[in-house]
């Protein structure tokens, strides 16, 4: 929002079949110039290399190669960082969703895959169950919302089931 801040480089794969999406970077990640740090948001994304949508290698600790090789971007809703989700005022989270908006937009992203619910509730806005969005957005794109990480086990376990990658 006009002021310049230290941040993680998104990532934007030439050929772009989903993007990754969180709702701002944290300090840890930031710190290690990384994205997806943080014990959680490290175990949301974990879920997705399960799933397969991008392959690690052992003992690989970050996402940015896998997910390049795999036609997936990393994103966040808000570009910058703080110390949790809820430091992120409403203001801010509107103007970043605009911002990204308009770069899925452009790079017409056919997945959208939102870590947390903040992400999706502001692209879909309002909040929304985890799993496929009845909607899509405005250039046609999915919405899929990954199952927080206090779920209940076999229900994410059938909403994760869903979300199936060629």
């Amino acid at each position: 929002m006009d002021k310049e801040v230290l941040t993680l480089a998104e990532v934007w794969p030439e050929d772009v079949r989903a993007v990754i999406v969180g709702i701002n970077p944290s300090q840890m990640s930031v710190n290690a110039g990384h994205y997806f740090q943080g014990r959680g948001a490290r175990g949301q994304v974990m879920k997705l290399v399960r799933a397969g949508l991008m392959t690690l290698r052992q003992d690989e600790r970050f996402f940015e190669r896998a997910a390049l090789e795999a036609g997936v971007g990393l994103a966040d809703l808000v570009r910058r960082p703080t110390p949790d989700a809820k430091s992120v005022p409403a203001a801010e989270r509107a103007y970043g969703r605009a911002i990204l908006e308009e770069k899925l937009a452009a790079r017409n992203v056919p997945l959208v895959i939102g870590i947390y619910a903040p992400p999706v509730r502001e692209l879909m806005h309002g909040l929304t169950p985890p799993g496929f969005q009845e909607r899509r957005t405005s250039w046609g794109a999915r919405i899929f919302r990954l199952p927080g990480p206090m779920h209940e086990r076999e229900s994410a376990a059938g909403i994760m089931a869903t979300l199936k990658f060629d």
